[in-house]
């Protein structure tokens, strides 16, 4: 199953405070749904950045961020820009990065 990694910690531990999530998806959107159920944030694509980022809402204190999600698969990382249907394979791991890299 692909494991998500919050935007605060990349630290890829699962259970830590940053809400790592192991989901059970098969597109990018399950598993951004999944991680939204899990932790109370809401994941929406950013307008004006060229379909490259997300606005991150913690529901709970009304923060927001600007992130980048990167899928890591074997020895490659890439951008997924804001392809919802993107197929995940069960050893992806998503990265929700507040900082941009692309």
């Amino acid at each position: 199953m692909p494991v998500l990694h919050g935007p605060k910690h990349l630290d890829e531990f699962l259970g830590s405070p940053d809400q790592s999530l192991q989901a059970q998806a098969a597109t990018l959107g399950q598993a951004l749904a999944a991680y939204q159920d899990a932790f109370r944030v809401r994941i929406a694509p950013a307008v004006g950045y060229d379909g490259r980022y997300f606005l991150y809402f913690e529901l709970d204190s009304g923060d927001e961020l600007l992130i980048d999600i990167h899928v890591r698969r074997d020895d490659d990382e890439f951008c997924v820009r804001q392809d919802h249907d993107l197929p995940l394979q069960d050893d992806d791991v998503v990265l929700l990065m507040a900082f941009r890299v692309c």
